[in-house]
């Protein structure tokens, strides 16, 4: 064993995070691996100190979390992404003392969705957030010595797809996250105030030695794919580092770490001791409620009301699409013309949901039909791969493909719930891929229909050409300009001129020529 990576062990590291950090280096299997691992502990003092900057420093404690029962919400994998593309230019231009705080940063990122606290929230846990950490960064040893005890051995293979790295993060969070009721369930709060360590009861520390055994082991994954990164990228080794003068320095050091490492375990006693109390007394935490775990909860309410809204202003859109298409075709069958009540106030349960008549006037257009409408002239069809849709680029057509989905056929046909949920990934939701279908399945009906138009229509809550067909064009002009405001919408512009009332009518008129013809053809 290395006498530096000893010395670092006994004396330097003073949290999970440094533990993490320092135990994978010894599981680094492969050459390039062992060369960024002796980098690493080269310039050990800026890797352990990047393994606690996100907390110390940057305390964004919202990527810190990916939490597994609010649809993977959490912004972990999106920052160890950057901060691995941090290490790789790093390593790349020579600049070790600055890769390996990167690397320490990293570790952070990947490692903190593996413990069950970050993977879902409860009441309860804002009480027993920081009691239980306590307990657990005291029983590092003795919990990392169940893991390594156990002779069934930890696998943890990445993948090459592109995102390997947050799939990873979201996996292990899958896997944490069974864990986050049975630690809470079995945590005795008294006996961790009076002794950390027990306060986790023999569930708990075989649940937590195996996230312990998958944090290190992945985050060794993790370095051995970094390190052929770069060495890949530069065409030639990581230069070796030597030790001496860092076990050197480290041994000089010893005693002012062990020293504050002594000062921050009686810190964190007495800030444990002081939430408890408050608990206690008031039944509640304000003044003792630790940082990070406010503002996660904070956040992630926020995420759900927002969310919670959205579902409701697209079910009020939805219903009101609904009742004007209803009473367009009641009308038509008999001799009446619909001015229908679309807008968001006449959904409300004090207004009355139905359309007002007038004299019958003849239309021009037919009533909708419900299948889907075929024209040589869209341009998209089922047949076509899928990465040929609206918004589906090759990395998001290849994530598709891993799960059977090729064509835009079976990507409208399948659930996108379950695709969403197929992902792993956080930033495609079922309300993302239900907007890519919805543009795939517009281009695929109204001919000469542009990606972009596309992405304007679905934004505006149109999902097909018999829902355009029936549409005035100055109210739908309004909606797709109100879109085209949003932050979704420019983004979909790309700086383009939002639609004009000329496009609209265009729209309008090539869904009723589709469908025409369409019933036509039928």
């Amino acid at each position: 064993m290395n006498p530096l990576f000893l010395i670092l062990r006994a004396a330097h590291c003073r949290s999970t995070h440094h533990f993490f950090a320092i135990d994978a280096l010894p599981l680094v299997q492969t050459d390039a691996g062992q060369r960024l691992a002796r980098v690493l502990l080269r310039h050990h003092d800026r890797y352990l100190r990047g393994a606690k900057d996100p907390d110390t420093r940057f305390r964004d404690f919202q990527n810190h979390v990916v939490h597994v029962t609010d649809g993977y919400w959490g912004g972990a994998p999106r920052v160890a992404h950057l901060w691995y593309d941090k290490l790789q230019n790093h390593l790349r231009a020579g600049r070790y003392s600055d890769a390996a705080h990167a690397a320490g940063v990293l570790s952070h990122y990947f490692t903190d969705p593996m413990m069950p606290l970050h993977t879902q929230q409860c009441e309860r846990e804002k009480v027993l957030h920081r009691p239980i950490e306590w307990s657990v960064t005291r029983s590092y040893e003795s919990i990392l010595t169940v893991w390594r005890d156990d002779p069934a051995r930890t696998v943890f293979n990445l993948s090459n797809n592109i995102g390997w790295l947050g799939e990873a993060i979201l996996h292990g969070a899958k896997f944490a996250n069974r864990s986050y009721f049975p630690l809470l369930d079995t945590y005795d709060l008294e006996r961790g105030r009076a002794h950390p360590p027990d306060g986790l009861g023999l569930v708990a520390q075989r649940a937590l030695s195996e996230l312990f055994g998958l944090a290190i082991t992945g985050w060794a994954r993790v370095l051995e794919r970094a390190a052929r990164d770069a060495e890949s990228a530069m065409g030639q080794p990581i230069a070796k580092a030597s030790l001496s003068a860092s076990t050197a320095l480290a041994v000089i050091r010893t005693p002012a770490r062990a020293w504050l490492k002594r000062i921050e375990n009686r810190i964190e006693q007495d800030a444990v001791g002081r939430l408890i109390s408050e608990f206690r007394r008031t039944g509640t935490l304000q003044k003792n409620l630790p940082a990070d775990v406010d503002i996660v909860h904070r956040v992630i309410d926020v995420y759900r009301t927002e969310m919670a809204s959205r579902e409701s202003r697209r079910a009020r859109r939805l219903a009101a699409k609904k009742i004007q298409a209803a009473a367009i075709q009641a009308a038509n069958e008999t001799n009446e013309i619909v001015v229908a009540t679309t807008s968001e106030a006449d959904l409300e349960p004090s207004h009355q949901d139905y359309p007002a008549t007038i004299p019958f006037v003849p239309r021009s257009v037919d009533t909708p039909v419900t299948h889907q409408p075929v024209n040589d002239r869209c341009r998209l069809s089922r047949q076509d791969p899928l990465v040929n849709a609206p918004s589906i680029g090759p990395k998001t057509a290849q994530r598709f493909a891993s799960v059977g989905i090729h064509t835009v056929g079976e990507f409208l046909d399948e659930s996108a719930a379950k695709m969403a949920a197929e992902m792993l990934t956080y930033w495609i939701t079922t309300e993302t891929v239900t907007q890519w279908q919805w543009q795939a399945k517009l281009m695929c009906e109204i001919p000469e229909l542009l990606a972009r138009e596309c992405q304007m229509l679905a934004g505006a809550q149109y999902n097909s050409a018999s829902a355009v067909a029936v549409c005035k064009a100055g109210e739908l002009h309004q909606e797709v300009a109100q879109f085209a405001m949003t932050s979704s919408g420019r983004r979909y512009l790309r700086g383009a001129d939002a639609p004009k009332l000329s496009d609209v009518r265009r729209w309008i008129a090539d869904s009723a020529e589709a469908i025409s013809s369409a019933r036509s053809a039928a």
